[in-house]
């Protein structure tokens, strides 16, 4: 019996996520749902603050980001959230 894995990757080429700490400010101080969009495209403010342990995720900076547990793509990096290397310090 022979087994093969195959890992794909979503975007050939594509380096791993980018963490951005450019935004400081909130827009209100409200806690996002999950999937919520937590940034809007060209603003420079956080619509609402991710839930613990989530990321304010999105494909790249000129898009939507959203809060999503998934630390891959473009991660905007919220003041007092979750920061890259916590998911490694449990």
């Amino acid at each position: 019996m022979v087994i093969h894995t195959v890992m794909v990757a979503a975007k050939p080429g594509t380096p791993g996520p980018h963490y951005d700490t450019s935004l400081k400010e909130f827009d209100n101080e409200r806690t996002c749902w999950t999937g919520e969009a937590c940034k809007m495209e060209f603003q420079s403010e956080f619509r609402c603050r991710c839930p613990h342990w989530y990321y304010c995720r999105s494909p790249g900076r000129y898009y939507h980001a959203y809060c999503t547990m998934s630390a891959l793509g473009y991660i905007w990096i919220q003041p007092g959230g979750l920061l890259p290397d916590d998911d490694n310090n449990q």
